[in-house]
């Protein structure tokens, strides 16, 4: 299993600017959280740490339970925009692949439910 969720500002003025990149990673003998944040353009955060079984569990439920593995896996967009960063979430357990890409005034409208309760439950996750 792995899932990837990689979102930031785009191009603001340098003290607004933030970058985030979580990847779990269930293998064969361990589960790894690795969360990478960034604000100012500075590190913040930059750590890789094994998860038990049982959190990894509780995450996959609650990530199972909003739908992850039902969202179409989605192309990357062809459209640039200057000053837009396109974000996404990308999941795979075994052949299940999910992917959505966004920008972040997408995640305002009603429609983006499922999509913003599976980019909480990633940006909660802490070993």
């Amino acid at each position: 299993m792995e899932l990837v969720w990689e979102e930031s500002s785009g191009a603001v003025a340098p003290e607004f600017r933030y970058g985030k990149q979580y990847r779990l990673v269930a293998g064969q003998n361990k589960i790894l959280l690795t969360r990478k944040v960034s604000r100012a353009n500075k590190q913040i955060l930059n750590e890789t740490k094994e998860v038990s079984a049982k959190l990894y569990e509780s995450w996959m439920q609650k990530l199972s339970k909003v739908g992850i593995s039902s969202l179409p896996f989605e192309s990357p967009p062809t459209e640039t925009m200057t000053g837009v960063s396109y974000n996404f979430v990308s999941f795979q357990l075994g052949s299940t692949k999910s992917r959505f890409y966004y920008r972040l005034e997408e995640r305002k409208e009603p429609s983006w439910k499922q999509k913003n309760s599976i980019i909480q439950i990633i940006e909660r996750m802490k070993p």
